[in-house]
């Protein structure tokens, strides 16, 4: 079946000299490149939008496992999965050339927690110059499932040089208030690397309502 794109140009066609023009699902589309079992390309790129309500939801999807849409095959959704799988690494890199500032790195911890159905823990480490050396997963699983061991948080802190780290760890469906295990965390990394002349700057905590800074005692306010 012949593909239908309106009254307009094939966006394969425009992306070489109006990429920034396309419309998301034109560009879904362009990586798809084709419709499936009689559903024009059209229809299944505004279907997947549709499912994931935007591209944000797209990036915080099980794609797997929650999308069921007519025409998404294993081979379509592969393609998905390296997209984002791309999208995401690319946006790592970005924010570790500007450097460490807290709104774009609570924003990426944002999106990288936003899928993940189980407790997990993020150390970020920032050199005496500002640069953002790491943003790494350190443990997967709740304090009481796995655990996370401060002196193996410093290890990989001294490892990288660094002058400053943040801890982050998601609450999957919860609220973002700390419990008094991640509150004990807190404050023993923070001696821990006070007393090697590091500086913990805070420990966030992502909930369904928002990023508790335990720095500040409060939610943040995002923007």
């Amino acid at each position: 079946m012949a593909e239908r794109w309106g009254s307009g140009l094939d966006p394969r066609s425009r992306i070489f000299h109006d990429a920034e023009g396309l419309e998301d699902w034109e560009l879904i589309a362009v990586l798809l490149g084709k419709g499936s079992r009689g559903l024009p390309i059209e229809d299944l790129s505004r279907d997947i939008l549709k499912n994931s309500r935007g591209l944000g939801g797209l990036l915080s999807s099980n794609i797997p496992r929650n999308f069921r849409i007519n025409g998404l095959g294993r081979a379509k959704i592969s393609t998905l999965l390296a997209a984002l799988e791309l999208a995401k690494r690319l946006k790592y890199k970005s924010i570790r050339m500007r450097g460490y500032n807290p709104t774009t790195l609570s924003s990426y911890l944002q999106g990288l927690f936003s899928p993940l159905k189980r407790e997990c823990f993020v150390l970020a480490t920032i050199s005496p110059a500002g640069d953002l050396l790491r943003v790494e997963i350190v443990s997967k699983g709740s304090l009481e499932e796995v655990g996370v061991l401060p002196r193996d948080l410093v290890r990989i802190v001294l490892n990288d040089e660094a002058s400053q780290a943040i801890l982050a760890h998601n609450h999957p469906g919860m609220i973002c208030y700390p419990s008094q295990e991640d509150w004990e965390v807190y404050f023993h990394l923070k001696d821990l690397l006070g007393n090697l002349d590091v500086e913990l700057l805070d420990h966030w905590i992502f909930g369904i309502d928002g990023i508790f800074s335990c720095k500040q005692s409060t939610r943040l306010e995002e923007n």
